[in-house]
């Protein structure tokens, strides 16, 4: 007769160490709140991920009609009638001599406001919708700008110069394009899997969802706060993902705002990379990062009217730049005399450089002073 199976005995589980063992005689339910020890966007990535492909994106942008179509068949949106989402382009004269001002390149309603409210200043309105002079419209109040800000610093996505005067208030901002992550190349295996955060926060984990609202957020410092755009070589020999075309749909350059010689050459550009059918912001896209255009933003709350009824609006506003020629012969003084010169004073010259597409390696290279300070010196606008 043949014995019966025993299973041998079950060996406990080693539990997993809580991330703050210093607690755990605190109180003995802490470990159960506790997630595992979390990855760091700097671990190895894991294979790539299949998820499910984003939602198709819509373009709320004026478009052109097609040169073959007559105008009165173009589709008109609320957008493209609306006086107040767009002014006239300036006109445009020497690019030695060239000035910009603030176009309005995309609204979006925050809330339609009853009769009684119409009346109401914007800063009464807008105080009890945001705490904290915290300007993100999220539906958690923790997830700050600061919060989403530290998001694209840890995943070495922009850099961040924030200028500060003697009293340690932001006067005005700068950052650099590094890179933009697809959903595909994310960190962990899962776009829902927690990532630590390096910066001590609250939350102290963000996923890939959090990654992509952190694009969609990190500006909103204040009203009126304005943000200088570089962009770092690497940027420009990346595949851009599709997905960030709905982040350039809102505060992206527009044709509007191109210097002269650079808009002279955008159809040129078009035809050689064989995207002349694509929507316009994806052109304008492709067209600034490739060149390093750098160019102004800004945002304000706005109240605009739509079909008889008011709504709560912010709006973006984008300004062109080209760069001053007198600081073009400081620069070229410096280059002359580098020894003279030390890295500091030449970052302090070029503090709102940035240049367009150059055959040099070190077009624009944040690392890299010299490289920076030839770039703004020679900008390639011919």
């Amino acid at each position: 007769m043949a014995r019966p199976f025993v299973p041998p005995p079950l060996t406990p589980a080693k539990a997993e160490p809580s991330l703050r063992p210093e607690l755990a005689f605190q109180n003995k339910f802490i470990a159960l709140a506790d997630f595992p020890k979390l990855p760091s966007p700097t671990q190895p990535k894991l294979p790539k991920l299949l998820c499910p492909p984003q939602p198709k994106l819509i373009n709320l942008r004026r478009t052109k009609p097609p040169v073959q179509e007559a105008s009165s068949s173009s589709v008109q949106t609320k957008a493209t009638i609306n006086p107040e989402l767009t002014k006239t382009i300036p006109t445009k004269t020497n690019p030695k001599e060239e000035s910009f001002e603030f176009i309005v390149s995309q609204a979006f309603p925050l809330m339609a406001l009853n009769k009684e409210y119409e009346s109401i200043n914007l800063g009464t309105l807008i105080k009890p919708c945001y705490t904290d002079f915290n300007y993100v419209d999220t539906e958690n109040p923790l997830k700050t700008r600061r919060f989403y800000e530290a998001i694209l610093i840890d995943t070495d996505s922009i850099e961040i110069e924030h200028s500060r005067d003697a009293n340690n208030y932001i006067q005005y901002s700068r950052f650099t394009f590094k890179k933009i992550l697809d959903p595909f190349e994310w960190f962990v295996d899962h776009l829902h899997t927690p990532i630590a955060l390096t910066m001590t926060d609250r939350p102290q984990t963000y996923n890939w969802y959090d990654y992509k609202a952190a694009w969609m957020n990190f500006l909103y410092l204040r009203p009126r706060h304005t943000w200088f755009v570089k962009y770092s070589l690497n940027i420009t020999k990346a595949t851009i993902p599709r997905w960030f075309y709905e982040w350039w749909n809102l505060f992206g350059g527009i044709e509007k705002i191109l210097p002269q010689q650079l808009l002279n050459r955008f159809e040129e550009f078009q035809t050689k990379e064989g995207i002349s059918t694509l929507p316009e912001h994806i052109k304008l896209c492709k067209f600034y990062i490739q060149k390093r255009i750098s160019y102004i933003i800004t945002w304000n709350f706005s109240k605009i009217n739509v079909e008889r009824i008011q709504h709560l609006y912010k709006q973006i506003q984008v300004k062109g730049w080209v760069p001053r020629q007198p600081n073009a012969k400081k620069l070229k003084e410096a280059m002359d005399n580098l020894d003279y010169y030390d890295e500091d004073q030449i970052m302090k010259m070029i503090e709102d450089a940035a240049s367009t597409e150059s055959s040099s390696e070190d077009n624009g290279d944040m690392c890299n002073p010299k490289g920076l300070a030839l770039a703004y010196m020679e900008p390639n606008y011919e």
